[in-house]
């Protein structure tokens, strides 16, 4: 019997990728999207499913396990950004982001964990981001939900090792998909002008960052290693040497010492 694997967010970009590349080995991939019938390979069942509603998330798995009987794995990866001013965003868009870059990942494991648990086995793999790890001005909100995952993700490893099941982070960096364009809010305000420079100037180093940005596929493959190897390891960082170079200088360097290098980094100071 084929392994199975359910995957949010996989319309395009990185659950897109990770998508094709499972069903390409011979995986049968779950599909979890708003949009119906994003796929057409052969091994990729499309389900409409709305994360954000948890009755949405356990009629979607009921049928997977109607279909196959198993679940091998679980890729959280639905999510989107923000960009602008905290003071200018607004209580509903704020609310939107942690409805499905936080809640609707815990809803998608909380309706799995019952089968998961009877079966004995399973890799949940949570995509974070390396802004799960630092900070950069303006992401103030999309930083608050990745670190919530991080937490969460962490914490939740220990809960579940005792029944079988692996819980898997991954921190992309910067990575060529619409996630600068059509998945990124950007908070305005036409009555707060104060930061209107501010975000000018930090918009131009924003879009220059996604020009070495990596391929989706990248991450897919990393993504796979995660799932499939017998590693105990948590955390997961792809990108490009500059991601991957501010992902260790956090470890290293004292919080004062980092901060003061991202300031001088984005000219800030």
């Amino acid at each position: 019997m084929s392994q199975t694997i359910i995957i949010t967010g996989a319309s395009s970009g990185i659950g897109k990728a990770t998508a094709e590349l499972f069903a390409e080995r011979q995986w049968q991939v779950f599909s979890f999207s708003r949009k119906p019938g994003v796929h057409n390979h052969p091994n990729i069942q499309n389900l409409v499913v709305d994360i954000s509603n948890p009755d949405s998330i356990q009629t979607a798995i009921q049928t997977v396990y109607k279909r196959v009987g198993r679940l091998d794995a679980i890729v959280n990866n639905a999510g989107f950004g923000a960009f602008g001013a905290f003071e200018t965003s607004k209580h509903e868009e704020r609310m939107s982001m942690f409805q499905i870059n936080v809640f609707g990942l815990m809803n998608v494991i909380q309706k799995s964990l019952p089968y998961l648990r009877q079966q004995k086995f399973g890799t949940i793999v949570n995509v974070s981001s390396i802004g799960g790890l630092i900070t950069y001005p303006l992401f103030s909100v999309y930083h608050s939900t990745k670190w919530a995952v991080e937490g969460f993700s962490e914490s939740l490893h220990f809960e579940l090792k005792p029944f079988g099941i692996k819980v898997k982070i991954i921190e992309p960096g910067a990575t060529k998909s619409k996630f600068n364009s059509e998945s990124m809010q950007e908070y305005k305000s036409q009555e707060i002008v104060e930061y209107a420079d501010y975000v000018s100037k930090l918009q131009e180093t924003k879009d220059k960052s996604f020009e070495d940005a990596i391929a989706p596929e990248e991450v897919a493959l990393v993504i796979w290693d995660a799932v499939t190897g017998s590693s105990e390891k948590l955390r997961y960082v792809v990108g490009n040497r500059r991601s991957k170079t501010l992902a260790k200088l956090r470890k290293i360097l004292p919080t004062p010492w980092f901060l003061s290098f991202l300031e001088k980094r984005l000219n800030l100071k």
